[in-house]
C-alpha cells in the first residue's frame, strides 16, 4: 500500500511540471500483449523544456517512471498509464516501421488482402492495399516467418501498383525477410554487400540501371498490432532487376531460371524436360513469362556434361561470361555458401546473343554457418559442382585457373581483407545495436538472437582469417599473405582488436588463459602522449565505444591484472 501511494505521489509530482510530448500519430504502434511501444519519430523535432518527459499516446497520458528530461534512440524507457498500475516499455528507433493489418489468416499461398502502412524516420508515410503471404520453404517452420508482399490498388490483386521504398527500386513485389535463423540478423545483407563488391554484369555499360544483386533495408514490423521484430525488406531478382532484354512475339531474347533444388542445377544430372511444366530438375522457369521452352537450358547443361574436353575448353567462354564464372566461384567459396552451388542460384542471359551468368539468392548460410543457422566450422575445402569440376581442369595459360588466380590476387589487394569484411559486419551490427533492435527482437522472438555478440564476432573473424588463408594457397595468390592484418595478430601478443581503422566501436580478442587475467586496463593516448580515455573492464565485456573520440591516430595500451601488456596503433576514421 505504501509503495503504491509513493508511486502515485511521484507521478502526480511529475505531472505538475512536465514536458508534454505528443507523439506523431503514425510514428508508433502499441503491442498490448507484450507491453511494448516502438516509435520512430525524429527526436530532434520533439520539444523538450528541461522538465520530466510525459507522453500523450492515443489520447492517454503516460509518465516515464524515471526523472527523464530528454530522450535517446535505443534506450528502453518504462512508462506508466493510470497512475502507474499499467506499465509499458517504449523505445525510439531510427528504423522504418511497417504496420500490417489483415482480417484473414496469412498462409503460404495465395496472398490475402491486407492494409500496409510504412513509416520512415523522417515522417514519410506510405499507405496501401497489398496482398501478403508467407515465403520460404524450411523457414516457414520457424516461429518468426518471412513474408512476400504485392502492392495492390484493389482488394483482390487484379490491379497491382509499383511503389518506391527507401532508396530501392520502384516495384510491386517485395520480400520481408524474418532472418530468424541468422544470429546477428545480417548474414544475408552482408553477403549481398560482398557480392556487390565482387560481381560485375558484363553488359553494365549498356544497362547502367541493371543490378547484379538486391538492395535491402532493415525495418521493424507489426502484424495486427503484434510486434514481430527486425526484418529486412528487399528487392527481388527478376528480369527488371537485371535489365534483361524483353522478348518479342517471335524471339526469345532474355532468359532467367531460378535454382530451387539440387538435381539438374548442380550439373550432375540431365533428365528429359517437359515444356508444359514450370519446373525442370530443380529449376523454375522465370522468364520469358510465355512460350516456355527448356531446350536452351537443357542444351547448356548437355554441353557441360557431355562435350569432350577439346570442345568444352575451347567453347565454354562463348556460352558463359567467363568473368562471372570466376567471380561467382570466388564468392561461393569466400563465404562458403554451402546452399548456393546449384540451389539458390539464378542462371540468366541478357539477350539472344548474350552469355549465361549466375546470380546468387537466399544467402543466410554463410561465414561458418549453414542454412539453418548452425555452425559448420570448416575453412579448408572448396565448394563446387559439375560445371566447376570441369573448369578446375582448365589449366591453360588463359584458362579458368589462371583467370581465377589473377582475379583473386586483384581482390586480395583491395576489397577482400579480414578487416574490410569485418567492417561490413560491424557497420550493420552497430546500426541495429545502437537502435536496440536486437533487444526488441528478443522480446518478440525469444531464442532467435545470439546471446553473445562478442563470441559470434570472434568466431567469424577467426573463421574468415583461416578461410582467406586457405583460399590464398588454393587459388595461388601471387604475393605473400600479409602477416599483420590477415593473421589477426599484429604483435604476436595475447590481445587482438578489430577493426582498425575503426569508427564507433572496437572489439577485443583475448588469447590469455582465464587464470591469467580477471580484468583489463585499457588506455588510449594521443600521439603526443596525452591520455584521453581509460577503462577497466572484465574480459566478458570485450568491446569498447570510441564514437566520442575525434578522428585521428592514437596509441592503445592494454594491460591485464597479471602484468601482460600490449600496445597498438589505433586509427579512428568515421
Amino acid at each position: 500500500m505504501y509503495k503504491c501511494l509513493s508511486l502515485m505521489l511521484m507521478l502526480l509530482s511529475i505531472n505538475s511540471y512536465a514536458s508534454n510530448i505528443e507523439l506523431p500519430k503514425e510514428s508508433y504502434r502499441i503491442d498490448n500483449e507484450k507491453r511494448i511501444i516502438v516509435c520512430n519519430a525524429d527526436l530532434s523535432k520533439l520539444a523538450f523544456d528541461d522538465q520530466p518527459v510525459k507522453f500523450k499516446i492515443d489520447n492517454n497520458d503516460y509518465n516515464i517512471i524515471d526523472n527523464v528530461k530528454s530522450l535517446k534512440i535505443g534506450v528502453r524507457y518504462i512508462i506508466a498509464l493510470d497512475q502507474g498500475f499499467v506499465r509499458y516499455s517504449i523505445y525510439f528507433t531510427e528504423l522504418p516501421l511497417i504496420f500490417i493489418s489483415t482480417d484473414d489468416a496469412i498462409v503460404d499461398s495465395p496472398k490475402v488482402f491486407s492494409k500496409i502502412t510504412i513509416v520512415e524516420n523522417d515522417g514519410k508515410v506510405l499507405e496501401s492495399n497489398a496482398g501478403i503471404e508467407y515465403r520460404g520453404a524450411t523457414s516457414q517452420n520457424y516461429p518468426k516467418k518471412s513474408f512476400e508482399i504485392e502492392f495492390w490498388n484493389d482488394k483482390i490483386g487484379d490491379d497491382t501498383k509499383d511503389v518506391t521504398l527507401f532508396n530501392l527500386r520502384e516495384d510491386k513485389d517485395w520480400n520481408l525477410q524474418a532472418m530468424y535463423n541468422e544470429p546477428l540478423k545480417m548474414a544475408n545483407s552482408v553477403a549481398w554487400e560482398i557480392w556487390d563488391n565482387i560481381g560485375v554484369l558484363y553488359y553494365q555499360d549498356k544497362e547502367p540501371k541493371a543490378k547484379s544483386g538486391t538492395g535491402s533495408n532493415y525495418v521493424e514490423v507489426f502484424v495486427n498490432d503484434s510486434y514481430q521484430g527486425i526484418f529486412a525488406i528487399s528487392e527481388k531478382i527478376d528480369r527488371k532487376q537485371l535489365r534483361l532484354k524483353k522478348n518479342t512475339d517471335t524471339e526469345t531474347l532474355g532468359e532467367l531460371y531460378k535454382g530451387d533444388g539440387w538435381e539438374v542445377t548442380t550439373y550432375y544430372e540431365l533428365p528429359d524436360f517437359d515444356n508444359t511444366s514450370e519446373t525442370w530438375g530443380g529449376y523454375e522457369f522465370k522468364y520469358p513469362k510465355s512460350g516456355r521452352d527448356w531446350s536452351n537450358l537443357y542444351n547448356l547443361h548437355d554441353f557441360v556434361m557431355n562435350s569432350d574436353d577439346e570442345t568444352f575448353f575451347s567453347q565454354y567462354k562463348d556460352k558463359y561470361d567467363h568473368n562471372n564464372l570466376t567471380d561467382y566461384f570466388i564468392f561461393l567459396n569466400l563465404l562458403r555458401a554451402t546452399d548456393n552451388s546449384g540451389k539458390n542460384v539464378y542462371t540468366a542471359k541478357y539477350d539472344k546473343d548474350g552469355k549465361y551468368f549466375f546470380i546468387p539468392w537466399d544467402l543466410d548460410g554463410v561465414l561458418g554457418r549453414i542454412w539453418d543457422g548452425s555452425i559448420e566450422n570448416i575453412t579448408d575445402d572448396l565448394l563446387s559442382n559439375g560445371l566447376y569440376d570441369r573448369l578446375w581442369q582448365d589449366t591453360k595459360e588463359d584458362g579458368f585457373r589462371s583467370g581465377l588466380k589473377k582475379r583473386w590476387t586483384s581482390l586480395r589487394s583491395d576489397f577482400v581483407t579480414v578487416d574490410n569484411l569485418m567492417q561490413l559486419l560491424i557497420n550493420n551490427y552497430s546500426y541495429l545495436k545502437v537502435n536496440a533492435a536486437y533487444e526488441r527482437d528478443q522480446i518478440a522472438n525469444s531464442g532467435s538472437t545470439i546471446s553473445s555478440e562478442y563470441e559470434e564476432f570472434a568466431f567469424i573473424r577467426e573463421w574468415i582469417t583461416k578461410r582467406i588463408a586457405y583460399l590464398d594457397e588454393t587459388f595461388g595468390l601471387e604475393f605473400p599473405t600479409p602477416t599483420s592484418e590477415e593473421s589477426g595478430d599484429k604483435t604476436n601478443g595475447k590481445f587482438q582488436f578489430y577493426p582498425n581503422p575503426a569508427k564507433n566501436q572496437i572489439y577485443f580478442i583475448n588469447k590469455n588463459e582465464p587464470s591469467e587475467n580477471t580484468f583489463l586496463d585499457i588506455d588510449i593516448y594521443t600521439v603526443t602522449g596525452r591520455k584521453i580515455k581509460t577503462v577497466s573492464q572484465t574480459p566478458l565485456n570485450q568491446s569498447l565505444f570510441i564514437g566520442n573520440i575525434p578522428d585521428g591516430n592514437y596509441i592503445l595500451n592494454i594491460k591485464s591484472n597479471s602484468g601482460i601488456k600490449q600496445s597498438f596503433k589505433l586509427i579512428i576514421d568515421k
